[in-house]
């Protein structure tokens, strides 16, 4: 009996294991994926070819977007402020046309370590119709996802033989509103093991669309 009791307790003990086991983990699934972010895992920004996949290949048509998300019935271009922690980094443009492709080009002047740095970079890239933006309001399907991919550069504005410059990936990933408003942030990297992360939004369109 004394055995039996032993088994039963042991299994016991199993089990509750097994429960705080579960609850630990769908405890870090929410945190990952909790209404409070923008329908991304925490920290996309820093990594954010973990969604190559959503590029699509030029001989590829993009699904085109339908209300409530914007609609692209004609090709229309958003200047968004760039800032890394709080500080100016100039402007992107992203350009989206009706075909559902996007270009974006961006360029900054910044001091860093007493020195003036120039940085530009373009990207080329597509609208995706099947994300949904979702915060601690819930899902906001009247947002157009977006995700584009180039290369930048950094140098010195003045040369010099010490500093050398600085080429790399550049990686855009956003939200276009109904307001066209755009938001998101800009990626550099060299070899996907660091990154520096930009964040842009733009002013909701005060002018009415033209048709």
């Amino acid at each position: 009996m004394k055995h039996k009791k032993n088994n039963g307790f042991a299994i016991l003990i199993v089990l509750v294991a097994v429960v705080i086991l579960m609850l630990l983990y769908f405890v870090q699934i929410d945190t990952l994926f909790g209404p409070s972010l923008p329908s991304e895992p925490a920290g996309i920004e820093e990594h954010p070819w973990v969604l190559e996949e959503l590029l699509i290949a030029e001989d590829q048509p993009v699904k085109p977007p339908r209300s409530p998300k914007p609609e692209l019935n004609e090709r229309f271009s958003v200047a968004a402020a760039v800032v890394r922690n709080g500080a100016d980094r100039g402007t992107v443009t992203v350009a989206f046309d009706t075909d559902g492709r996007i270009q974006a080009a961006w360029d900054c002047v910044y001091k860093q370590s007493e020195i003036d740095y120039r940085v530009n970079a373009e990207t080329q890239g597509n609208i995706n119709v099947k994300r949904t933006w979702q915060d601690d309001n819930g899902k906001d399907k009247s947002r157009l996802f977006f995700i584009a991919k180039g290369r930048y550069t950094k140098a010195p504005l003045e040369s010099t033989e010490s500093i050398g410059g600085e080429t790399g990936q550049c990686w855009l990933i956003g939200w276009i509103g109904p307001d066209r408003s755009v938001r998101g942030h800009l990626t550099l990297t060299q070899n996907r093991q660091w990154a520096a992360a930009y964040a842009f939004e733009s002013a909701p369109e005060t002018a009415p669309a033209p048709h």
